[in-house]
């Protein structure tokens, strides 16, 4: 696979669960704010849930690095990208899972509580998180640069 189909493929992946955000704000939108909450406990519920989200976003990027550790030093070994771009497919798919996971925590409170405000920050910090790690075709040509290699210019025939 080439890096520009593994990135096109992984573009794919992210803009639906990127497209889900818009769809959770869909829902918060079109649902009626009830009048009583659902837990009137909702404001320590914020606070549980906010320590998850923060764990959960703390751990994206070592979980992300663990997870491709031994592809890339069987790509060092082997210099087989194949198997690297799946390894690094599977962590941005779960890293971008993660990130949709602070923004679904935000939709239960806001099930809970009826505080469209607490959805609204754990769905932008989701958001600004997809943005961070974007797939960019110039991150996976550099995942599966070989080491030491140098960069030769193509020239045009002349």
């Amino acid at each position: 696979m080439t890096v520009e189909r593994h990135t096109q493929r992984l573009r794919v992946v992210c803009a639906a669960m990127v497209a889900s955000l818009a769809v959770y704000g869909a829902v918060v939108l079109a649902l009626p704010v009830p009048a009583q909450p659902a837990l009137p406990q909702s404001e320590t519920l914020l606070w549980g849930f906010a320590f998850l989200a923060a764990v959960n976003l703390a751990t994206i990027m070592p979980v992300y690095r663990v997870m491709l550790d031994a592809p890339r030093r069987a790509f060092a070994v082997g210099r087989q990208p194949e198997r690297l771009l799946a390894a690094h497919f599977t962590a941005h798919t779960v890293a971008f899972a993660r990130l949709e996971a602070t923004a679904i925590l935000g939709l239960v409170l806001f099930f809970l509580s009826g505080r469209a405000d607490w959805f609204v920050v754990f769905t932008a910090v989701a958001a600004l998180g997809m943005a961070v790690l974007w797939p960019r075709r110039a991150k996976v040509a550099a995942l599966v640069k070989v080491p030491g290699a140098v960069d030769v210019p193509a020239t045009s025939p002349q």
